[in-house]
């Protein structure tokens, strides 16, 4: 019946255990979660939120494929929106089918949309040919884009793939069940076996072996001249006859070996010693602990193999309903979730700042004007331009000052979601000899690159106030804001009024006196050229006008701004009597395009100016502070 037992248990084990492995291979879950979409759409762009990423958990994989040359871009929410606005797009939504579907947005902007690629807003670009495959963990607050070729519509094969832990949720119980099987099995066949073993000897009982008091008698009687008996006696009984012991010739004489030795494990006189007993009792024990051993061994593998089968993960084992979780807008956490998002990153701002490095080197090298916008605007360009001009015509001239090579020591971006996009950073030299510059980019549209609009060199000795990190960025002011001590509007024109008044000035007041941009173009310097022997005979005059550049505001920790302007001072030389001639010099003379005039001459500079403006509430007597400025020559032409 034990046997009928072991078998059975043997056979359910082995049911169970195949049943649990099979529920981790032939009937195991696929190992990802996939949203797939074939519809074609007609729109040119397709906009994957990151509502549609993260629909399920685990790093996402995205596989677009097509024809031609397909395109994805990875940016924040915001920025990828900016960039599609109101051009009609498909929209990728999870469905609760676990499909993705594309839904048509209409746009007014009905104009073909430019390349994809290229955008410094993007975080990620993937660009490939049929096919565009990338995994990413998208954060939140990001989408994706996908466009195929300009004026083409966009891909319709679009698949994200997430990864799943799939749960085998009767893995760990049919497993563990089997192995209990096994070990139950195993275990009646144990004792079926033993019960069989003690029923096929012979019925009738053997005899006993001696105990060690017996054989003790035994030997002190030897010892006393009588033959060792085959009875045992027991304590306090009378002696039984004495019989030739076992062992001994037929004359009551020991057996003994035939070199006349006595036998194994006796003494000389035929009687085994003491130790030899106690060596065969431990062989004996030896020898009956053996095989139980060997049983609890093979009932405790079985158990082993269960107890390690319950520390398996939880997707082994069945699991109650996840509580459910609150549903609403989640709270921010820290002041930057609060404000809004900063114009770049970090790391943006690094790949654009390397590309106008490299924009700048080769238009400096080719003087080429064309090449210059795509990174710079406004009075930037407008002096390069100029350099470029005058370059062209006597290569010995001066080249105008490039882009900073060295690190990024400031980096203050708006915060914005609209555009246009400011950014004010201060990148020093590899050489520590060179004045650090203090540049500010621009993005008029969300389509558009940004380009270099002022750049400075800082004012030796001038220290700039305290801004926020790149991450938290800086509010920017309207030029009527009344938060500042002195309306943004004003302050050009006061300040070139200034330089050209001095003390007289009715701006005087607003600013600092000693500051370096002064004692380079300010009134008390103009006198001192006008004294000077070369002018003699001539007449020199200043003027300012404004140029066509919008001044940019950046908040400072202390409630005042940073704002970057610029006007255009011009000198006009004429001689007090006829024949007097007035002397163009380099470039002054390939602008105008004479040496040398008898009516005069107007030569132009541009003058770019860096801020610091206080707050409304600073301290009577706070002053606004010049802390960089530049100074560049824009045009020189013969009068009348």
């Amino acid at each position: 019946m034990r046997y009928i037992l072991a078998a059975v248990s043997l056979v359910l084990s082995l049911v169970l255990l195949g049943l649990g492995v099979a529920q981790r291979t032939v009937w195991a879950p696929p190992d990802t979660i996939v949203a797939e979409s074939q519809d074609a759409v007609d729109e040119p762009l397709v906009l994957i939120p990151g509502e549609a990423m993260n629909a399920h958990d685990g790093r996402q994989t995205v596989v677009v494929r097509g024809e031609g040359q397909l395109t994805a871009v990875v940016g924040r929410a915001h920025d990828v929106q900016g960039w599609i606005g109101e051009s009609p797009h498909a929209l990728a939504e999870v469905a609760d089918s676990g499909a993705l579907e594309l839904a048509s947005q209409a746009g007014t902007d009905t104009a073909e949309l430019p390349g994809l690629a290229g955008n410094d807003m993007w975080i990620e670009e993937h660009v490939g040919e049929g096919e565009v495959r990338f995994s990413i963990d998208m954060p939140v607050g990001y989408a994706i884009a996908i466009a195929g070729e300009p004026g083409s519509a966009a891909p319709a094969d679009v698949r994200i793939e997430w990864p799943f832990d799939a749960k085998t949720p009767l893995f760990g119980p049919l497993v563990t069940a089997g192995l209990a099987m096994l070990a139950l099995s195993l275990l009646l066949f144990l004792l079926a076996l033993r019960r069989h073993r003690r029923r096929r000897g012979p019925q009738r009982r053997s005899h006993r072996e001696l105990t060690r008091a017996e054989r003790r008698a035994l030997a002190r009687d030897a010892q006393d001249g009588f033959p060792r008996g085959t009875a045992a006696v027991a304590p306090g009984a009378e002696r039984p006859a004495i019989e030739a012991p076992e062992g001994a010739g037929a004359d009551g004489t020991d057996a003994q070996a035939p070199d006349g030795t006595a036998p194994d494990g006796a003494g000389p006189d035929g009687i085994a010693p003491e130790g030899g007993d106690a060596r065969d009792g431990r062989r004996a024990e030896r020898r009956a602990a053996a095989p139980r051993r060997r049983r609890l061994g093979l009932v405790a593998l079985p158990a082993i193999a269960v107890v390690a089968l319950t520390g398996c993960g939880p997707q082994y084992w069945p699991s109650g309903a996840p509580e459910p979780s609150e549903t609403g807008e989640p709270t921010p956490t820290s002041l930057e979730e609060t404000l809004p998002p900063v114009a770049v990153t970090e790391h943006q701002f690094g790949r654009i700042l390397e590309d106008t490095r490299a924009v700048a080197a080769a238009a400096d090298e080719a003087r080429d004007a064309g090449a210059a916008e795509a990174r710079f605007a406004g009075p930037v360009l407008d002096a390069r331009r100029t350099n470029y001009e005058v370059r062209s015509a006597d290569g010995e001239l001066a080249a105008v000052t490039g882009v900073p090579d060295g690190d990024i020591e400031l980096l203050l971006p708006q915060q914005t979601e609209s555009w246009p996009r400011t950014v004010l950073a201060v990148v020093g030299w590899q050489d520590a000899s060179q004045t650090q510059a203090a540049m500010v980019f621009e993005q008029a549209s969300a389509r558009a690159d940004y380009r270099v609009v002022y750049q400075t060199a800082l004012a030796s000795g001038v220290q700039l106030p305290p801004v926020a990190s790149p991450t938290i960025g800086a509010a920017s002011l309207p030029l009527d804001t009344p938060l500042l001590q002195r309306p943004p509007q004003e302050i050009t024109g006061a300040y070139a009024d200034f330089m050209l008044n001095g003390d007289d000035s009715e701006f005087a007041s607003w600013f600092t006196p000693d500051d370096p941009l002064n004692q380079s173009i300010g009134r008390a310097t103009k006198d001192e050229t006008a004294q000077r022997p070369e002018f003699e005979l001539t007449d020199l005059s200043w003027s300012a006008s404004d140029d066509e550049a919008a001044p940019a505001l950046l908040v400072t920790n202390e409630g005042g701004a940073l704002m970057a302007t610029s006007w255009i001072e011009t000198q006009r030389t004429t001689p007090r009597e006829e024949g007097v001639t007035v002397t163009a010099n380099d470039a002054a003379g390939v602008l105008s395009g004479v040496d040398q005039s008898e009516s005069g001459l107007e030569i132009s500079y541009l003058v770019q100016v860096l801020f610091a403006v206080p707050a409304a509430d600073a301290p009577e007597g706070t002053q606004i502070q010049v802390v960089g400025y530049t100074e560049s020559l824009l045009d020189a032409r013969e009068i009348g």
